[in-house]
């Protein structure tokens, strides 16, 4: 996943707010005592004491029991090495966070396959440490209905969790210390909210698909912060969200800080909607829509230090149609240069093909406020009403042969130390300043109503 612009050569409100609550309602429900609480059976009088001694037959054997009577089964306080325990389908498995299931050893602490209605509640899992091995903590497959709320889990090997062809909600976590937070193949309905995620080698949360398609599922509400790419890439790792293939994804209302790469990447997504996000300190593109995408929505998002603010890319691999608005974007800075190559340009928000631009306030880029195409690599592209502060240059775009139309309007540009309209062939500036002397020379420019100041 190569940096933009380089080439080889929401659902509504109201919506967003109920599902978090109810998810983080459950969890409340379990953590607090309520009437599934009270209807557990005891661990303890099955034998099973957190005193430290590896019990995993006796675990699962308490659980079989207890989810055979319809009864979840409450941890009490204290220490248990487990390895290899596994959900059976509509198996609860609840505690208090002091209740800690340890990592004991390569295999996942818990597993399900062809579960429904599992649930995980209110406990603690602590893995062999990340970087480890590679093993989950919480490896679940083809389980609808699931639900894990409420659980801290730390120090995964590989992935604290990871869902395959699952469905249901993760909600109210707290993940530290991991490869990958949360990896999801394949959704069947899933909702990730209200979550802590820090302090991860790879990524936070990744939404995927083995192949390109509808996926739905959601990421509302979580915290994301200190997130690396140990595993190295140009873009795979070091995203605080990473959507990959999965189409109708929305990524809304996060925090998300100090990423490595980017705060929310799509990578051939269609319909993705990444809207009302703050980004802050990523160390490359903050939100990035890229590759074989269609439809990606951009909007009321804020911006708060990056490399480049939103970049919505690749037209030669199919990249297409975003609508970027109403974003706040500030506090660019210039990546140090590479060994042997030139210092990488910093600019506001990219657009190559089927773009509006509207409304967005850019303010303080070392670079380019708005960069339209590159190259040839541009396609009905309008920028209009954006507000372009202390920018290098304000606008800058491609008047390379083959470039498509491009619509230039009402635009406020103040503070341009190097033009405020330029057109570049590639990284070269090719004209004077369009938005005083016009674009009659490039018949493929339309460029009129800007405020220059």
């Amino acid at each position: 996943m190569p940096l933009a612009p380089l080439h080889p050569s929401p659902p509504p409100r109201p919506d967003r707010r109920s599902l978090l609550g109810a998810a983080l309602g459950g969890s409340a429900l379990l953590a607090a005592g309520g009437p599934a609480l009270a209807a557990a059976l005891s661990a303890e009088s099955f034998g099973v004491r957190g005193d430290g001694t590896e019990r995993t037959l006796a675990l699962q054997q308490a659980l079989d029991a207890a989810t055979a009577a319809g009864r979840p089964l409450a941890l009490a306080p204290g220490d248990y090495p487990v390895g290899g325990l596994r959900l059976p389908s509509g198996a609860v498995l609840i505690g208090p966070r002091t209740a800690r299931l340890r990592q004991a050893s390569g295999a996942p602490v818990i597993s399900a396959a062809g579960a429904p209605g599992v649930r995980l509640a209110g406990l603690s899992i602590e893995g062999l440490g990340a970087g480890v091995g590679d093993a989950p903590l919480v490896a679940l497959q083809d389980c609808g209905d699931l639900a894990i709320d409420d659980v801290a889990l730390a120090g995964a090997p590989g992935m604290a969790i990871r869902l395959e062809r699952c469905g249901g909600r993760v909600s109210g976590c707290t993940i530290a210390g991991a490869r990958v937070g949360l990896f999801s193949l394949d959704a069947t309905g899933l909702v990730v909210a209200g979550n802590s995620v820090v302090d991860c080698l790879d990524n936070g949360v990744q939404i995927w698909r083995s192949q390109k398609g509808e996926d739905g599922a959601q990421v509302l509400g979580n915290r994301i912060a200190r997130i690396g790419a140990r595993s190295g890439g140009t873009g795979e790792n070091g995203n605080g969200v990473n959507v990959f293939r999965a189409g109708g994804v929305v990524v809304a209302d996060n925090v998300v800080a100090e990423c490595q790469f980017s705060a929310v990447r799509n990578n051939g997504g269609d319909g993705v909607q990444i809207v009302s996000n703050r980004a802050r300190a990523c160390g490359e593109v903050a939100l990035f829509t890229e590759f074989g995408f269609e439809g990606a929505v951009i909007a009321s998002n804020v911006v708060d230090g990056a490399a480049h603010g939103i970049v919505s890319t690749n037209l030669n691999e199919g990249g297409r149609m975003a609508a970027i608005t109403g974003n706040v974007v500030r506090n660019l800075f210039r990546r140090p240069a590479v060994e042997g190559g030139q210092q990488a340009r910093s600019y506001g928000i990219f657009a190559e093909a089927e773009a509006a631009i509207t409304g967005n306030v850019v303010d303080g880029v070392p670079d380019e406020g708005l960069r339209l195409g590159w190259g040839p690599y541009l396609r009905n592209v309008a920028a209009t009403g954006n507000v372009l502060r202390d920018c290098g240059v304000g606008i800058v775009v491609s008047v390379v042969e083959g470039a498509g139309p491009v619509l230039v309007a009402s635009n406020l540009i103040t503070g341009a130390r190097r033009g405020a309209i330029l057109g570049h062939r590639w990284d070269e500036t090719a004209t004077g300043d369009i938005a005083r002397e016009g674009a009659q020379a490039w018949t493929h420019l339309t460029i009129t109503g800007n405020a220059v100041g």
